[in-house]
């Protein structure tokens, strides 16, 4: 009877031992096969999936790597399996002891990787024009370049972007820019502009981060730029100069920067959620000219209910300066036009900023082409926006400009600015831009209407 009990104990002890032992995949990856029309390659592909020979396969780790890839938005369909039937692929992952190397196959069709067109905006107290060539996977190394140059009223500027989403082996981003500018900028008073003064921008700025996830990067970086700052332009008659910084030099920033980004635009009509908080600081002591500190909290929602897609922009900036030395007149907060429907391009000027964009989109047709599989989105928008931006420090230093009033210490009534009014929108699929954007807008407190024409976001830097 006691050898009976003891032979029991030991059948039901081998058991729970058997069954807490967990399962280990059988497969290993051998290499990485890719079927289709990509021209990705299979090194980063691999990056992309976090998949290398050697690595154990599962089921899970083949969902985990396609969804991956999916996430890329370098494909319009994309598959990753292994060439087994699906009851041998268990009995080998889960029950089976030897090791088996396998191919991991990826079957993608790749997205268009490259675009140019041309940009535009007309309305709203400006008029510009302009060329954008972009590509989201150079020489199949899924890098993207973006380039840009724009001939315009207020602002003309060349501009050159280079960024690598992920580095093949760590989970690393960087990115690389350089601009020229020339500005006119435009100081408005009671809604109507006194001056303007002539600036020239010049440098780049680089940043490295962290890819914690899909979407999720933290950065820090550096900008050095030049500015120079000319005499003042049409100033109005009898009109007061306004004060501004007319200090040129070097703008040297440090930047740091935190964002989440789960945004997507498979038809060209944006869902998902992002948030950025970014901080850039600038001091004598790393040799700028200029002495602030930006900081920068933005939240966009957008929805899609039905045929809606409901957005909502909310903005907060505060950009001070922290000696006389100041902000430079190129990086004051200015707001109007595109991101205040109803009012001048860049009407308001100040150093803090309370925004608020919503809007609605309905999509009313959608045209297939005969000579073309894309189909295009014609879509009706509505939308109301609100703004508030404060000059608390006037002329961007430390110091009271002569025969200024004292910079008032809370908000007032007047300092909103609202809209509201409609749209037309068409829309490309893959494209957060729209390809063709008509507002109508009517701001609130100078009664008065802006209609705003824009073709591939108008080339606004």
């Amino acid at each position: 009877m006691r050898r009976i009990r003891f032979c029991l104990c030991g059948l039901i002890g081998v058991c729970l031992a058997v069954s807490a032992r967990p399962a280990q995949a059988r497969l290993v990856v051998d290499r990485i096969v890719v079927r289709g029309q990509t021209d990705v390659t299979t090194r980063v592909l691999a990056a992309r999936m976090h998949l290398y020979p050697g690595d154990s396969v599962d089921f899970a780790v083949l969902v985990a790597a396609q969804q991956r890839l999916v996430e890329s938005d370098l494909f319009s369909s994309v598959r990753v399996l292994i060439d087994l039937p699906t009851a041998e692929a268990v009995r080998r992952i889960y029950l089976d002891e030897q090791t088996y190397p396998v191919e991991v196959v990826v079957e993608a069709t790749g997205k268009q990787a490259w675009f140019v067109f041309p940009t535009a905006s007309l309305g709203s107290g400006d008029r510009a024009g302009g060329l954008v060539y972009a590509n989201q996977n150079l020489f199949g190394r899924d890098v993207q370049l973006v380039s840009a140059a724009q001939l315009g009223q207020t602002a003309s500027y060349v501009f050159a972007a280079f960024r690598d989403p992920l580095m093949v082996g760590a989970p690393l981003t960087y990115s690389t820019s350089a601009l020229y500018r020339r500005e006119q900028i435009r100081l408005f008073a009671k809604h109507a502009m006194v001056m303007q003064v002539p600036t020239t921008v010049f440098g780049g700025d680089g940043q490295i981060g962290w890819v914690f996830s899909p979407h999720t990067r933290a950065y820090v970086g550096a900008s050095a730029r030049r500015q120079t700052v000319d005499p003042v332009e049409g100033l109005a008659l009898d009109a007061i100069p306004l004060p501004y910084n007319s200090r040129s030099g070097r703008i040297f920033l440090l930047q740091f920067q935190l964002q989440y980004d789960d945004t997507r635009a498979q038809e060209g009509l944006r869902q998902g959620t992002l948030l950025l908080l970014k901080n850039e600081l600038s001091d004598q002591y790393w040799l700028s000219d200029f002495d602030y500190s930006k900081f920068e909290v933005r939240l966009e929602m957008y929805r899609h209910y039905w045929w809606n897609y409901p957005s909502v922009i909310l903005k907060m900036v505060l950009d001070y300066p922290t000696s006389d030395h100041g902000v430079p007149v190129t990086e004051e907060l200015r707001i109007g036009g595109p991101n205040l429907r109803g009012y001048t391009t860049n009407e308001f000027h100040g150093d803090t900023l309370f925004s608020l964009q919503a809007e609605d989109q309905a999509v009313l047709w959608r045209l297939h082409l005969p000579w073309t599989q894309t189909p295009f989105n014609l879509a009706a928008a509505l939308f109301v926006d609100a703004a508030t931006l404060l000059d608390r420090h006037p002329g961007g230093t430390t110091i009271a400009p002569p025969d200024s009033q004292p910079a008032p210490v809370r908000s007032k009534l007047n300092d909103l600015h609202a809209s509201f009014g409609g749209g037309i929108r068409v829309i490309l699929p893959g494209v957060v831009v729209p390809a063709v954007k008509i507002d109508v807008g009517y701001g609130i407190d100078v009664r008065d209407v802006a209609v705003t024409l824009s073709i591939a976001g108008g080339g606004l830097l």
